[in-house]
């Protein structure tokens, strides 16, 4: 790297990106930045699958960065706040209504089922390898 693309690569890193740690079955862990696509790592232990992530990161900054990549920008994992405005089709929402009623439950409760539903079995994009998409991972922020 030269001079000022590792301080450009430094600076990136120091960014709030979103670090996921998963435990490995057979053992060890495989830690991946969510939003750098293939840049992986792996440890023995959490903290050296996290210090190896780091050294994964900048190589994979500078070759991006190398072949004019954008670069996306870290999601905000906390910054949410529970509420959405969604426009829907007035038959749609008539169905939904009523099959709220019948179910004895709002709207709102109605939906909130079916979007959880949805988004569980769909999960969050996963590695190819460590454990299975529906299992636990912790989410550390830098």
């Amino acid at each position: 790297m030269t001079g000022k693309n590792d301080n450009q690569v430094r600076a990136i890193l120091a960014r709030p990106y979103v670090r996921r740690l998963l435990p490995d079955e057979a053992g060890g862990y495989t830690a991946y930045i969510h939003e750098f696509p293939g840049c992986v790592a792996e440890g023995d232990t959490a903290n050296e699958a996290l210090f190896n992530l780091d050294k994964v990161a900048a190589s994979w900054l500078a070759v991006s960065l190398a072949h004019g990549q954008p670069i996306a920008e870290p999601i905000e994992p906390f910054d949410f706040s529970g509420k959405v405005a969604l426009r829907i089709p007035r038959s749609l929402h008539r169905d939904v209504a009523e099959l709220a009623q019948l179910q004895g439950c709002s709207v709102n409760q109605l939906l909130s089922v079916a979007i959880s539903e949805y988004v569980g079995r769909q999960g969050l994009p996963q590695l190819s390898v460590g454990p299975p998409a529906r299992a636990k991972s912790n989410i550390v922020s830098k």
